[in-house]
């Protein structure tokens, strides 16, 4: 008897000593919970969108009998597919490096040349198609990040560097005003428009978790800016006229805004789709219209001169 008492009073000893003992302080998450804080990205972006570009100069300085502004040329409905890469990764615990880089089409879009004597007396009026185009872009950013709520929300500062180039071709011309003699038939190419803007960025990247969904923010302002606008005039590259194209060329600086938005959701461990809105916007404070094939000639002040690109993303990454 007593050693069965003994036996009885050694299980139940060893079942409350099993029940006191903590779980290990390194035991894993559940294999099913989503990681809050993620110390690097990588992933693919498709951007559909549209653009609009216009500049516009005066010429009155040099012929006071023109208007300001001289020629007001627009490039609007641009619509393009575009497919980025992009990534992140964190180092030296609180900073992190970011970046993305992307090409794609522009597939249609309209050209409008107007011309103006003083007074603003429109003269000249054509409007061709956009048949072709492309457009390039990139970033890269160096940031310092805060971690709050055990890493659910993630707010960064940053600063870098973004290029974006965009190039169209127009062809045919509708001559509203006559002034060109007729229209031009669809099938001949009248210009290609060439522009590229090299720009500093500062701004706010914010990440913020709620369970699988994520919703992610970036938004860049622009303090400085330089661009090149190339016009190709196809059909004035005559030597008396304006010589080989590229045949005018605007160069000056600028400033704008880049803004991204996206919400996301992890469809499998480490695995984020997300959608998403982005707009651009870029603009002259100040610039120069030039003839390089008569260097020093002609030279006049830019009057206007913008890019805007806005359109839905979808994206698919990759976290660790």
């Amino acid at each position: 008897m007593r050693v069965r008492a003994l036996i009885i009073a050694l299980a139940l000893s060893s079942g409350a000593l099993a029940q006191d003992t903590p779980p290990p302080q390194d035991a894993p998450p559940p294999q099913d919970a989503p990681p809050a804080f993620n110390r690097g990205e990588l992933g693919l972006r498709y951007w559909l969108s549209t653009g609009e570009t216009k500049h516009a100069h005066n010429a009155q300085g040099a012929v006071p009998s023109l208007g300001n502004p001289t020629s007001v040329l627009l490039y609007e409905n641009l619509d393009a597919n575009a497919l980025e890469l992009f990534g992140r990764t964190t180092f030296e615990r609180d900073w992190f490096l970011k970046g993305f880089l992307g090409v794609g089409r522009i597939n249609t879009g309209s050209f409008d040349d107007e011309d103006f004597s003083r007074g603003q007396v429109k003269f000249s009026d054509t409007t061709s198609s956009v048949s072709a185009g492309w457009l390039a872009y990139g970033a890269l950013d160096v940031g310092h990040h805060w971690l709050l709520r055990q890493g659910t929300i993630n707010l960064g500062v940053f600063a870098g560097y973004s290029q974006w180039t965009e190039e169209v071709e127009a062809s045919g011309a509708t001559d509203h005003l006559g002034f060109i003699g007729g229209d031009i038939d669809r099938g001949t190419k009248v210009i290609i428009n060439n522009l590229t803007w090299k720009a500093l960025r500062i701004g706010f990247a914010g990440q913020f978790t709620f369970g699988r969904t994520r919703l992610g923010v970036d938004a860049a302002l622009i303090p400085y800016a330089t661009y090149r606008n190339e016009d190709s005039h196809l059909l004035r590259q005559d030597p008396g006229d304006l010589g080989p194209a590229p045949n005018i060329v605007l160069e000056g600086d600028g400033r704008g805004v880049q803004f991204d938005a996206e919400v996301g959701y992890e469809v499998a461990r480490r695995t984020v789709l997300a959608l998403g809105w982005r707009y651009w916007y870029m603009e002259s404070t100040s610039g120069k219209r030039s003839l390089p094939n008569f260097p020093g000639f002609a030279e006049l002040p830019v009057t206007e001169l913008y890019s805007r690109r806005t359109g839905a993303t979808l994206s698919v990454r990759h976290l660790w």
